[in-house]
């Protein structure tokens, strides 16, 4: 070996010096850059992410966020976002149920992933599924006094619900809510539909409103009667009540049949007209019998004419 061509070159040229010089030189180079930029760690809290995913497959629970810890020169790893490092668990297997998968991360390069805080989460699959299902009104409060409601109807009846098949079965219908609030008319509103049970966004309605029909009627006969209005007291001397008015003359009732059977008219509240000297308008609350309610408004506009006494002509005798 000693007397071959090339060790007599290496040796001669002193080879072996040069190589140590350039480890060294490679070695010094090492230590002044990671000096002046230095390895680093940095930690990420990432969403998982589901490839491979088919559209008849879904996902039952979400996948959860793991911790992925770097490191990495400080030129480069100052400049990573969030976005730069996808965290993934690839599904090849659509298989319902639930299985075990590994969690794998892509990262930028340069930079190194020390360690991920969940190595395998659980993945539970399903296969979407729809189905029509009736849409159910509830109605919340009441009428108002003298009213009551008749069964409400929804358009359309119903509504197509697509779900995860494991939670399909247990759904029979949706609801829509309407509020009647004192009302004394039929009621017709766009309403929301939803479900008994939240099933966050794993679980969609098409379409998301109705039209609910609700008829409001009066819970007891309804009868026309006349209005008339009560005075009091006496008109200045001199002057006497000429006539008086009632507007609206007549008005609709309701209550209860006993009482509507016998009722004929209603009063207003008295108005005063104690030393009049001229006309007066008033607009008067009506007196209604207990259990009555007037389907228009609850007061009436009271006209009287007031003038003064005319004078008796004297008779001429022949």
């Amino acid at each position: 070996m000693k007397d071959s061509k090339v060790y007599n070159w290496c040796v001669r040229n002193n080879i072996g010096f040069k190589l140590l010089a350039l480890f060294l030189a490679f070695m010094l180079w090492y230590y002044v850059a990671g000096q002046r930029d230095p390895i680093i760690k940095r930690d990420f809290t990432l969403p998982v992410e589901a490839r491979g995913l088919s559209s008849e497959s879904v996902l039952v629970s979400p996948l959860p966020d793991v911790q992925v810890s770097t490191r990495g020169m400080r030129s480069i790893m100052r400049d990573v976002k969030g976005d730069d490092i996808r965290v993934y668990v690839q599904i090849s297997d659509q298989e319902v149920g639930e299985k075990l998968l590994p969690v794998q991360v892509e990262s930028p390069f340069g930079v190194q992933v020390v360690s991920i805080s969940h190595e395998r989460i659980k993945v539970d699959l399903d296969v979407m599924s729809e189905k029509q299902v009736p849409v159910q009104v509830l109605v919340r409060g009441e009428a108002a006094p003298g009213f009551t409601y008749r069964t409400a109807s929804a358009s359309p009846e119903q509504v197509t619900v697509k779900a995860p098949s494991r939670f399909l079965d247990e759904i029979l219908d949706v609801q829509a809510v309407i509020e009647i609030k004192g009302a004394k008319n039929d009621i017709s509103q766009q309403v929301k539909v939803q479900l008994a049970k939240n099933y966050g966004e794993q679980v969609t309605v098409q379409p998301g409103t109705v039209q609910v029909k609700l008829p409001v009627v009066t819970s007891g006969p309804v009868k026309t009667v006349a209005v008339t209005a009560a005075l009091q007291g006496e008109v200045a001397e001199g002057f006497v009540v000429k006539s008086q008015s009632v507007e609206p003359k007549t008005l609709q009732m309701t209550g209860p049949i006993e009482v509507m059977a016998n009722l004929g008219e209603i009063r207003t509240k008295p108005v005063d007209i104690s030393g009049a000297q001229g006309n007066i308008t008033k607009d008067v609350e009506l007196v209604l019998p207990a259990g009555v309610i007037s389907l228009g408004q609850n007061k009436a506009k009271v006209t009287i004419v007031i003038e003064p006494v005319e004078a008796e002509t004297p008779q001429v005798i022949a």
